[in-house]
């Protein structure tokens, strides 16, 4: 394929939907953050979807924006340069141009997995790592068997645990009150996170509005005294058209007000207790490969790194 005969045109969550699950098929992790997708559908970030010249047929889909960018080739047509020439097309868009998290220059662009074709793709772009991200896996035969209640799990002295509640605020706020509180305690947890610190109540209703969440699988800890929310733990429940249920500890944290007291791992074992309770054939999890303190508390639960990802910086994109 020559690359005069790659074009781009704007496109939508749907229209990308079909390839990016073949990929996910393909390659065994998910193409594209969360984030990326939120931030899509907000029009925050641009979706393009590249096709030949004449042909409606999508060869890849790329994200970009924020100072982050994500391109996924349809398996079938890998190899021909397609993803060359779709990375140098999204490079060249001004939204190429907006500054990296944190005001760093270059844009960032993930490699999901092992992955040696997008590794080659990023660094002969002049591309170079500056982030891990590890997925860790659990032996389901590990999950509590005798203790299937979560609000069984022992807190430390002083803290009460809930299930979310979805009710909108009397007040004619459209969020509800915990909403408000998850938000919170997310951005202070995640304060130096480049993602995971910025979701906003936007974002996290758009979260909730996904067919896979569950209020029930949504826990808030709170001081017994004056209610005040000090940590979280998010169960992503999925079922496939087989019937096999796959668990993700989709986020847990502590608001660093209540770090040291034991929080974290109670609410790990909340998380375990949980997801006994959908019995899961696959349970997994993400953490960056640099938080040892959290890879460490993982792994003293059983849970193995499944696979590893990289994030890599490009060259500042000229004006």
């Amino acid at each position: 394929m020559r690359a005069s005969s790659l074009r781009a045109r704007p496109g939508s969550v749907d229209d990308a939907q079909p390839l990016l699950d073949r990929a996910e098929q393909a390659d065994g992790n998910s193409p594209v953050s969360d984030q990326a997708l939120l931030s899509a559908v907000q029009e925050q970030r641009e979706l393009r979807v590249f096709t030949r010249v004449g042909d409606a047929e999508p060869l890849a889909v790329g994200i970009v924006g924020q100072g982050e960018l994500d391109l996924v080739v349809d398996p079938p047509v890998r190899g021909n340069g397609v993803g060359t020439e779709a990375l140098r097309i999204l490079l060249d868009s001004p939204a190429a141009r907006e500054p990296a998290p944190g005001g760093s220059t270059g844009p960032l662009a993930w490699a999901h997995g092992e992955n040696p074709a997008a590794t080659a793709l990023l660094r002969g772009a002049g591309f170079e790592p500056v982030r891990s991200l590890y997925r860790m896996a659990l032996d389901p035969a590990r999950l509590p068997a005798d203790e299937i209640d979560p609000f069984a799990v022992e807190l430390p002295s002083g803290f009460v645990l809930r299930t979310f509640d979805a009710t909108p605020n009397a007040t004619g706020d459209a969020h509800p009150a915990d909403a408000h509180a998850w938000v919170h305690v997310n951005s202070r947890a995640f304060a130096s996170h480049p993602e995971q610190g910025r979701v906003s109540l936007e974002d996290f209703a758009l979260m909730r509005a996904e067919p896979w969440f569950d209020p029930e699988d949504l826990f808030l800890v709170a001081t017994a005294d004056t209610n005040h929310t000090a940590g979280f733990t998010w169960v992503k429940t999925l079922r496939g058209e087989d019937g096999l249920v796959e668990t993700e500890l989709y986020v847990i944290g502590v608001d660093p007000d209540f770090a040291g007291t034991g929080l974290g791992k109670a609410l790990l074992k909340v998380t375990l207790t949980r997801m006994a309770h959908h019995t899961p054939k696959r349970i997994t999890l993400y953490v960056d490969g640099d938080n040892t303190r959290a890879v460490g508390m993982y792994e003293g639960a059983g849970f193995t790194i499944d696979s590893r990802s990289t994030q890599w910086r490009g060259p500042q994109v000229s004006e």
